[in-house]
């Protein structure tokens, strides 16, 4: 009897000991949060499975964290083992604290990971700790490092990003186009405060090779996409050709470009021409000559005086859209909900060539209207103290969108003396009608901008894996609009449900003894 027992002991921790070994390798989880936020996306797996050597990932990780990132070692630990297991033992990794060896803080420092001071409270008063909590990536000679997890927010993007990053043969290359300024000299070594475009700049030579382009030369046709940021005025013959004929080309424009030039510190307003919208007329693309107007929308701090005390009031104001209205079908927008426009335009859908495909990104809301040259009034006064919905009572409108099909030259009768490429089925154009969307001080600063940019250079070229992950990384979750009556409706249903229920399980409750009560009695009886 003892010799089963024993046998069938060793016949389970056999089993168990087999289902921890089959573990490492075959990996699944259960993720029923929404975006599927808690477990890889089919890019990130893709990304380890299709390592052509062995990636090994240092965790420099103190083990004396503050409270609040007590869990963050764990997530880390958890995310790792999960590429791990999908990787069929391309890689591996391991946690290692540099604290108390100096050898290992020498490591660290070669591999770009370094202390970063945090303010404690230990024995009840507060201490300067260095901690360690970085990840270095190694794969053949190359290393590339995330120095500080700070937030586990986005932790998958950024790990996915860097081992895409650092397996890819050659780096896709994007071009900016912007106008030249006159800037003064910048010392070595530091960033160019003057640089409007340097969030957004940033980001993307994360991912790509990033290039600046006056296009007063053909781009070469290794370019993956063009990102253009807005002109005000118009573009020289040699500039024309060039980007008409980069499209021909088969290449992809994504185009930031105001069609009214605005200023809210003077208020005044007014068409830009330029022969760039000849160009994308030509094209079948048309912007509005107008200002959408939006009663969801940002605000502006305007100075009252309140007796001898001078008070910034935040005034709602309709030339700036808050966007949450987006293209669900589409890779780029369906899980983004928050953006910010500033001064845009309508999209003109309806002068849409038939061989030209169209599909919209951006809208604004069910409350929108519009202001038309000649009167393009933006002054403050006009909405403070308003209703905006009462004001704007007209559809969406579309802000932003993707054209794709048949492109002819701009310069198709000159085919012959030109030598230029006549059409194209290959290129896409993505406009944006507002140009502030992706400068400093402006749009750059909202997060659903820089990620709906980032998915759509990523879209354009041809880079799309990187869209699901980053998507399932949102911070804005904007309640739906109600109505007074539905608003009303709801709280008092919060007020008066919980006590109904109470009173009707009292009730059942006192008919339950009754009913018990009256069994008893009869049994004595």
């Amino acid at each position: 009897m003892k010799k089963n027992i024993w046998f069938d002991v060793i016949i389970l921790l056999a089993i168990i000991i087999f289902l921890n070994l089959v573990s490492l390798s075959v990996f699944t989880r259960i993720d029923l949060s929404k975006g599927k936020i808690y477990s890889l996306s089919k890019s990130s797996k893709q990304a380890v499975k299709n390592l052509e050597d062995r990636l090994v990932i240092k965790a420099y990780f103190s083990k004396n964290l503050p409270g609040e990132f007590a869990d963050a070692r764990r997530f880390v630990q958890d995310i790792l083992s999960e590429y791990q297991a999908y990787s069929k033992g391309k890689l591996r990794f391991e946690f290692i604290d540099p604290s108390d060896e100096e050898s290992l803080k020498k490591e660290a420092q070669k591999n770009q990971i370094f202390p970063a001071s945090m303010r404690v409270i230990e024995n009840d008063k507060f201490e300067i700790r260095e901690v360690y909590m970085g990840l270095a990536f190694l794969y053949k000679d190359k290393t590339e490092s995330i120095p500080l997890i700070q937030n586990t927010r986005g932790l998958e993007y950024d790990i996915s990003k860097t081992i895409k990053k650092i397996a890819a043969i050659g780096l896709k290359k994007i071009a900016f186009y912007e106008v030249e300024k006159e800037e003064p000299p910048q010392m070595p070594g530091y960033p160019n405060a003057n640089d409007e475009f340097a969030t957004i700049r940033q980001h993307i030579s994360d991912s790509y090779e990033v290039s600046k382009t006056d296009l007063n030369k053909p781009l070469d046709s290794n370019i993956d996409a063009l990102l253009f940021t807005g002109i005000e005025d118009s573009l020289s013959l040699m500039q024309l050709i060039c980007l008409d004929q980069y499209l021909m080309q088969g290449g992809n424009i994504l185009f930031f470009q105001d069609r009214i030039k605005a200023n809210l510190q003077t208020q005044q307003a007014e068409p830009i021409n330029s022969n760039l919208f000849d160009l994308l007329r030509y094209y079948g693309i048309s912007i509005k000559n107008n200002l959408v107007a939006d009663a969801v929308c940002g605000h502006v701090q305007v100075q009252q005086q309140r007796g001898i005390i001078r008070m910034a009031r935040p005034v709602s104001y309709p030339f700036f859209p808050v966007i949450n209205n987006v293209n669900k079908e589409n890779l780029i927008v369906k899980n983004l909900d928050y953006m910010q426009l500033i001064f845009a335009s309508e999209l003109d859908t309806t002068k849409t060539g038939k061989d030209l495909r169209f599909e919209p990104l951006l809208y604004t809301s069910e409350n929108s209207g519009e202001i038309t040259i000649p009167q393009l009034d933006i002054s403050l006064q006009k909405y403070m103290n308003q209703n905006l919905k009462i004001m704007f009572s007209d559809p969406p409108k579309i802000v932003a969108g993707i054209y794709s099909g048949l492109f002819k030259s701009f310069f198709i009768e000159n085919v012959e003396t030109m030598n230029i490429i006549p059409q194209t089925t290959e290129g896409k154009i993505l406009i944006v009608t507002d140009s502030d969307f992706i400068k400093e001080g402006a749009g750059a600063g909202v997060k659903g901008n820089l990620d709906f940019v980032l998915n759509a250079v990523d879209y354009m070229a041809s880079e799309g894996s990187l869209i699901e992950i980053r998507s399932k990384e949102t911070e804005f979750k904007p309640l739906k609009e109600l109505s007074s009556g539905k608003r009303k409706l709801i709280k008092w249903l919060n007020i008066l449900l919980p006590s109904i229920l109470l009173i009707i399980v009292g009730i059942l409750h006192y008919r339950k003894e009754l009913k018990q009560r009256k069994i008893i009695g009869e049994l004595y009886e």
